[in-house]
């Protein structure tokens, strides 16, 4: 690929997913080839699109080293992201997180078919996940008070969704939200679902 190309067809393909998450607008799918990516963190998905791997396993996203503390996916209204690998950064950094001020129009984001796995930035022989460093990648935060009060529903669906979190939080829900959470697992998490009432609920 080439981030110079229009990213129209399957010939003339972008370099990154970043600079097709620019070009996209709603309705449209980005659909990503076989291969390790490696992305300016954060990638913010806009209203309406999905972004689709060619297969779970084929598709690895990781953080420049300069963004590797930073959130994945900031998610708005009707985004989707399937069959996508997403590894390697680390805390305060999460996987997927709402978008400032986002807004849902007809649907919540949805997460379907993906694998995050993180570890700690120290890794011995007795701790190979670097579990007691505390400070690796998390896996989601779904939190209502960053939504625009006229949405009316804050929520995210998790459909096959596994998150490898050794020794932070794979999935909190804060704030009025509300989560699906579907054939998905957390593995090596400090918590696995922490639902938490938070200050300034949505509803």
């Amino acid at each position: 690929g080439d981030d110079a190309r229009t990213g129209t067809h399957p010939q003339d393909p972008f370099l990154t997913i970043g600079q097709a998450l620019t070009a996209a607008s709603t309705g449209d799918t980005i659909y990503i080839y076989p291969g390790a990516y490696e992305e300016i963190f954060p990638l913010t998905i806009p209203v309406g699109v999905t972004v689709k791997g060619h297969s779970l396993r084929s598709v690895t996203i990781t953080p420049t080293s300069g963004t590797n503390t930073n959130d994945a996916f900031l998610l708005n209204g009707e985004t989707t992201v399937e069959d996508v690998t997403i590894k390697d950064f680390y805390s305060p950094g999460y996987a997927f997180k709402y978008a400032n001020n986002m807004l849902v129009s007809s649907r919540s984001p949805y997460i379907r078919n993906v694998t995050v796995i993180t570890k700690g930035s120290v890794l011995t022989a007795e701790d190979p996940r670097g579990f007691a460093q505390g400070d690796a990648g998390k896996g989601a935060v779904v939190d209502g008070s960053v939504l625009n009060a006229l949405s009316p529903t804050a929520s995210m669906l998790f459909h096959s969704a596994t998150f490898i979190t050794p020794g932070v939080d794979a999935l909190t829900m804060t704030n009025g939200v509300r989560v699906e959470w579907l054939n998905s697992f957390t593995y090596f998490a400090n918590r696995g679902l922490y639902a938490v009432n938070g200050t300034t609920g949505h509803v």
